[in-house]
């Protein structure tokens, strides 16, 4: 298990090359191209709609394939998408290129991430957090390339260290094996039995599933957002030059690794709806603090601590939304995939056209509309399921006993 284990992980490492890419470079491509951020705006819908369809394909194959050819052929398909990328051929064929790429990334997020559910059962979230440190340090290590890339003045050439690699980890899964088992007893388990209430009665699944498929469409669209226009953000709202802004990207993701790091050893600790409530507020504050203070400094500094709090949000959306929902896995991760990648198509595609119509700051405060939606529907989701710390219950309570309460304490003090 130890050698699926890190084939995994190194496929994630590459999906997290390839998902900031074109973030990274995205200045360099527009001008390239000669077209606006409302058209690069449209390359990221387009990407994120390859990624939509290759959940969709995926999920299928994944019904009635073994994971392995899949996993090969999506890497390969990987492969040949950035050796084409690298061409920079025609606008209308790069976005194609983009499309099938996005494709190949979605049908190993699906497959890989389906396969840990199954696999690690008692401790999916720890698991999950191995991958997604895996897919942050992809993340992390492509702006940082990209910065010098761009310093060079050879920034096409980054695509290469994409489809090299892709060739490397086609040619590996042709030689995984691994088998499907149970946690051992003397393997940490996550803490999802600690103050949560046992999983859903049938009737409300479907509920369930459209809260979590809604929430993480929003946290699809938040992260997208900022993974494809972080180094824009800084050039045009704090005035960086392109190679400097460029590193607010390795700054975000660098954090996102930290912060996944220790996501495998806060989930044996706190419940999944605790743990999800806590982040997300943390990056909310970050956002508006890094909007109001407007300084270089303090934004790298607000950067990496929203990458700490949105670290794990994904993985922990997407292993509470299996643990309420038990025994769903092929039905549960294809949507829950699908929609974070519907989210990161809508929301770029309408981030792009809103910093070339309404300027930056207003996109940035729609940013945090964002965050904020996420943050009202999770406490719908932890008063729904009756479980966790019921916060959004407490929150009501205090207010009635408050209005309640005041009347008779200005009586008290009128008389």
């Amino acid at each position: 298990m130890r050698q699926f284990t890190f084939a995994s992980c190194a496929l994630y490492f590459l999906t997290g090359l390839t998902a900031i890419s074109i973030g990274s470079v995205l200045p360099q491509l527009l001008t390239y191209y000669k077209v606006s951020y409302t058209i690069g705006g449209q390359l990221i819908f387009i990407g994120a709609m390859g990624f939509l369809a290759g959940v969709l394909v995926s999920s299928y194959l994944n019904n009635r394939f073994q994971p392995k050819p899949l996993l090969t052929f999506s890497t390969l398909i990987i492969a040949g998408a950035q050796f084409g990328i690298l061409l920079l051929p025609p606008f209308p064929l790069f976005m194609a290129l983009y499309f099938v790429n996005s494709m190949g990334s979605a049908a190993i997020g699906v497959v890989v991430a389906t396969m840990i559910i199954e696999v690690f059962i008692g401790r999916q979230a720890v698991a999950m957090s191995y991958l997604e440190v895996s897919f942050g340090l992809g993340a992390f290590t492509m702006p940082i390339m990209a910065s010098l890339f761009i310093a060079l003045n050879v920034w096409r050439y980054l695509f290469v260290t994409t489809a090299v690699l892709a060739l490397i980890l086609a040619f590996v899964w042709t030689r995984i094996t691994f088998s499907k088992k149970d946690v051992a007893p003397s393997e940490a388990l996550d803490a999802s039995g600690q103050a949560e209430s046992g999983p859903l009665q049938p009737g409300q699944k479907w509920k369930m599933l459209g809260l979590f498929a809604l929430i993480v469409f929003l946290y699809g669209g938040l992260e997208g957002s900022l993974n494809n226009f972080m180094s824009s953000i800084f050039m045009n709202y704090l005035d960086m030059v392109a190679y400097y802004a460029s590193i607010s990207i390795g700054v975000f993701w660098a954090a996102m690794v930290i912060g996944r790091a220790a996501t495998g050893l806060i989930i044996r600790r706190i419940t999944y709806s605790t743990y999800l409530l806590i982040n997300i507020s943390g990056a909310l504050l970050s956002l508006v603090l890094f909007i109001i203070l407007k300084n270089p400094l303090m934004g790298y500094f607000f950067v990496a601590t929203l990458g700490l709090m949105m670290s794990g949000i994904y993985s922990i959306t997407l292993v509470y939304a299996n643990y309420s929902i038990p025994h769903s896995a092929h039905l549960v991760t294809p949507v829950i995939s699908g929609l974070s990648g519907l989210g990161a198509a809508i929301f770029p595609a309408f981030t792009g056209y809103s910093i070339d119509h309404a300027g930056m700051t207003a996109t940035l405060w729609s940013i945090v509309g964002i965050a904020a939606a996420y943050l009202f529907f999770l406490l719908v989701i932890d008063q729904a399921r009756g479980g966790g710390p019921r916060i959004l219950h407490k929150l009501l309570k205090k207010t009635r006993a408050k209005l309640a309460f005041s009347p008779r304490r200005s009586r008290f003090n009128k008389s």
